[in-house]
């Protein structure tokens, strides 16, 4: 990703898969039952050419995923070089190790020590909380 020379260009599939998998936080874009964007920081991981958002069963977020599940995932930098990545996809509920995920993004962003103390302290259970794959219909990238 060097030499862009302030040219806008498309990042490549690896360019993009370290973009994804990089401790960003993320905007989760979701449709209001009117037809509005809804927009929400949120935590991602990104494997197997899918992104997963743990979200409360009872946000927003989720109502409206489960109204419309088309949504949008924005992950980019905020200093130069610039880059973007923004997935356009379909929402769906997995079920799986909710808590181990948890874990497993709170380590992601925020490190050892410091993940491990917020997933023990975290109130979210499986019962309370959803595991969101978002299945990409497409990605947008640039970078420069």
């Amino acid at each position: 990703m060097q030499g862009r020379g302030g040219v806008i260009v498309a990042m490549t599939q690896e360019e993009i898969d370290a973009l994804l998998s990089e401790p960003r936080v993320s905007v989760f874009g979701s449709v209001t039952p009117d037809g509005r964007p809804a927009l929400s920081p949120v935590w991602h991981l990104w494997r197997d050419g899918a992104a997963f958002v743990l979200v409360d069963r009872d946000s927003r977020k989720w109502r409206n995923a489960q109204a419309n599940p088309n949504v949008s995932l924005c992950v980019d930098t905020k200093e130069a070089p610039y880059r973007a990545a923004i997935i356009e996809g379909t929402a769906e509920e997995l079920e799986g190790d909710y808590v181990g995920l948890l874990r497993e993004a709170a380590v992601h962003y925020l490190g050892e020590q410091a993940g491990n103390r917020y997933a023990e302290r975290s109130t979210a259970t499986p019962e309370t909380s959803v595991i969101v794959r978002i299945v990409p219909r497409r990605i947008i990238s640039w970078a420069y």
